[in-house]
């Protein structure tokens, strides 16, 4: 059992985490992360501490972060959701508390999560990929998760994969979540749209990628060639992740893995178009199982893989 805690751009969310990974009492508050570092911290803070009183018996206790940190796992380097550079946060906490607290990033939590209760259990080469506004990793190997030696391992969503016609927010040009993201979805069709090409999605006031997805599945030819480019991009990038760390399983999260098994079957087809060991290196490619529980239940098992 443990205290899992997903610090968000939106919400502060926080649970308490059995053995079987079912989230037994959940607390949330708003981030507001206008306010700064200091008040954030506080609500948090505050919000582990009302957890605390809930459990059973002191529990360790995770916290996933959206952004980079040190190779320690002790500061916050970089969370561009929340405005945070070189922000102590560890310690910072652990002063209000009787408690280690330890630090993660989500993408690496939802991984935990997905390792230990959904949809890559057993395994021990797993890695996850979660596909939103962005496009996130985290990776697990022989049961450790990876970090690297700086803290900034498993950004696959910045992996250069091919010139693009916009740069990504990073300031590099042809990193992967600017052809893989939701974000990348829709910059494509309305460049697409711009250009000339006719869709009925030109008549959409606000595009989502949802909304494209749906336009696809209904057989839209411009829709079908964004979410094409997009698994084309993802299964380069998968069957490049193989060649270096070889998972035995990939899971696919975010807010595009709702697409299903219509995208998980596009993506699958085109990693293994370009596996390099395709007779004896063929890894699973699945949808996550968790959604927005992801975050805490992995942040709450984190000890487990440290």
């Amino acid at each position: 059992m443990g205290i899992g805690i997903d610090l968000g751009g939106t919400n502060i969310k926080g649970g308490i985490v059995d053995e079987q990974g079912k989230i037994l009492r959940e607390l949330s508050v708003k981030t507001d992360s206008a306010r700064g570092y200091a008040d954030v911290k506080n609500d948090l803070l505050a919000l582990i501490k009302e957890l605390l009183l809930q459990a059973p018996a002191e529990q360790a206790i995770g916290i996933g972060i959206p952004g980079i940190l040190s190779a320690d796992g002790s500061t916050v380097v970089s969370c561009p959701n929340l405005g945070w550079k070189n922000v102590d946060l560890k310690k910072d906490l652990e002063d209000g508390l009787t408690q280690e607290v330890q630090l993660v990033n989500d993408a690496t939590a939802a991984c935990i999560a997905e390792a230990t209760f959904g949809s890559m259990a057993g395994c021990d080469n797993t890695m996850m990929i979660t596909l939103g506004t962005g496009v996130g990793g985290g990776l697990i190997l022989n049961g450790r998760i990876i970090t690297g030696a700086h803290g900034v391992a498993t950004e696959v969503g910045h992996m250069i994969m091919a010139e693009n016609f916009y740069s990504c927010g990073c300031g590099k040009n042809g990193c992967l979540e600017t052809f893989a993201s939701a974000t990348a979805l829709v910059r494509y069709v309305k460049m697409r749209l711009q250009n000339g090409v006719t869709s009925p999605l030109i008549a959409e006031k606000k595009l989502d990628g949802k909304k494209i997805i749906d336009a696809a599945k209904a057989g839209d030819p411009l829709a079908t060639e964004a979410v094409d480019r997009l698994a084309k991009y993802l299964g380069w990038a998968i069957a490049n992740i193989s060649d270096i760390v070889d998972p035995e399983i990939y899971a696919i999260g975010g807010g595009l893995s709702n697409a299903g098994g219509f995208l998980l079957e596009k993506i699958r087809i085109e990693a293994h178009k370009r596996l390099t060991y395709p007779h004896n290196a063929i890894p699973e490619i699945v949808l996550a199982r968790f959604r927005n529980e992801a975050g805490m239940i992995g942040a709450a098992n984190l000890g487990k893989y440290r």
